[in-house]
């Protein structure tokens, strides 16, 4: 009887003591690249929310110009342990490293991106974007999508200039004529629009691009830290089901974190689908992009990433296995 008690006590500090090293195991401090802009949404509820820290985690938020300029930084070893980006960036970076891991999708977007132009420079429609200067911030969504766009309306990227401008500049850059259009997401448009009132016009762009915005992890992370990505992505799904179920609520934590009024935030809300999921579609977009960018020789490379080598599931799977529809 009192061997059995012992070894059952014996048992049970083993038991406590694994415990408490796995605990030890999982990075309580995270810092996460965002892009400022309304893509991250669900990052920046979750942070307003209170539910990184509910679920243990102290996430610090860097911010940046654009999802290129998150990637850079963190496939530097900057100090960034998670960016937000889009496709883009994602595939110029594929053809020469393959050190990073998409861990899941938060947000997808038909209408975030568009072409804006000065109508008082005799634009009114995209075939008069001929011979034209248009401000893109190269290696971004935004550069992707006025090829398609000029595509779509019969023209070519051969047939403009596109001028290469960080994100924020692009609003200052129509307005004082260094170009006479530009290719963007928000809330630069807004601001764009905002400047120069009615001499701004939107060109119609058919839905012809749907914008995924990712979370990003270098594999090395993954391997060190594969609690903490799941325990991240539970603050973030508990974020996009506030997003889905808290509408104006949702829009003042983001108008407040962008500094941008409640109004002008709301105008474009509709326009975005935050959802936390790794789909299919995924490797739809990022090979289109892939050929693209090996078709206009954007890229010495000649062969398409396999971009399943660029994904982490088992963060997402841990969290909400029906999130994760792609095929193996």
């Amino acid at each position: 009887m009192e061997t059995t008690k012992r070894l059952i006590f014996l048992c049970a500090i083993t038991a406590l003591l694994t415990t408490n090293l796995c605990a030890k195991e999982i990075k309580k401090e995270i810092v996460i690249g965002c892009e400022n802009s309304i893509l991250p949404s669900a990052v920046w509820v979750a942070k307003s929310k209170g539910y990184f820290r509910e679920e243990g985690l102290n996430v610090r938020i860097k911010d940046f110009d654009s999802g290129r300029d998150a990637l850079v930084s963190m496939l530097k070893n900057s100090g960034t342990d998670i960016c937000t980006a889009s496709q883009t960036p994602i595939v110029f970076h594929s053809f020469n490293r393959d050190d990073f891991s998409i861990i899941g999708t938060m947000v997808y977007s038909y209408n975030d991106i568009k072409v804006l132009v000065r109508q008082d420079k005799w634009i009114k429609n995209p075939t008069d974007l001929k011979g034209r200067k248009i401000g893109i911030t190269k290696g971004s969504a935004g550069q992707f999508y006025l090829n398609l766009f000029l595509n779509y309306n019969g023209l070519s990227c051969s047939d403009v200039d596109g001028i290469d401008i960080n994100a924020p500049e692009l609003p200052h850059a129509l307005a004082d004529g260094r170009v006479d259009a530009i290719s963007t997401w928000e809330p630069h448009i807004m601001a764009a629009m905002k400047i120069l009132g009615k001499k701004a016009l939107i060109l119609p762009g058919g839905n012809i691009f749907r914008e995924d915005f990712y979370f990003v992890v270098n594999k090395s992370f993954i391997k060190d830290n594969p609690e903490a990505l799941t325990v991240f992505l539970k603050a973030i799904e508990r974020g996009e089901k506030f997003l889905q179920k808290n509408r104006e609520d949702s829009i003042s934590i983001v108008s407040e974190r962008l500094k941008i009024d409640k109004i002008t935030i709301a105008s474009v809300w509709d326009d975005f689908d935050f959802k936390l999921i790794l789909d299919q579609s995924i490797f739809i977009s990022l090979e289109a992009q892939a050929r693209w960018a090996i078709h206009d020789r954007l890229t010495e490379k000649r062969e398409v990433p396999n971009y399943l080598d660029f994904i982490y599931m088992d963060a997402l799977e841990d969290v909400n296995p029906e999130a994760v529809t792609i095929i193996r």
